[in-house]
């Protein structure tokens, strides 16, 4: 019987495993040299800011801590009367504690009655009126 001859790694000639091995090199290389991550942090996104007594519903259930149930008494609170201050919300609205406030309070603010209810002249066209339900602020 004639000796056979050995095959190749995983049928690829030691051509093709070198050819395979300089890529893999280039690759490794070109991603060391290539650009990083950018520098610095990134910039933070708009933080939304509302009032309680105006804003819809579905954007309350936005906020952390609040949910379905919890939005619900708030809406029915601020219908029987205006929440007069965020501190409010912890008095008026059962299962709204100390911890629940602390973590939505960066997120709410409380209109005057002025910009609650705005007084317009009957000339004022709609598209000049601003929604004063929703305010978007930038984070410091």
């Amino acid at each position: 019987m004639a000796p056979s001859t050995p095959r190749p790694l995983w049928g690829w000639t030691v051509a093709v495993r070198g050819w395979l091995t300089l890529g893999g090199a280039l690759a490794a290389l070109g991603l060391m040299c290539g650009k990083g991550a950018p520098e610095g942090a990134p910039a933070p996104g708009p933080r939304l800011v509302v009032d309680p007594n105006t804003v819809p519903a579905e954007v309350l259930g936005a906020l952390p801590k609040l949910g379905p149930s919890l939005v619900g008494r708030i809406v029915e609170a601020r219908e029987r009367a205006p929440f007069r201050s965020i501190d409010d919300l912890d008095v008026r609205v059962r299962g709204i504690g100390p911890a629940t406030l602390a973590s939505i309070r960066p997120f709410l603010r409380i209109a005057g009655p002025e910009a609650a209810a705005p007084v317009l002249a009957r000339s004022t066209p709609a598209s000049e009126i601003a929604p004063t339900s929703v305010h978007l602020a930038r984070s410091p």
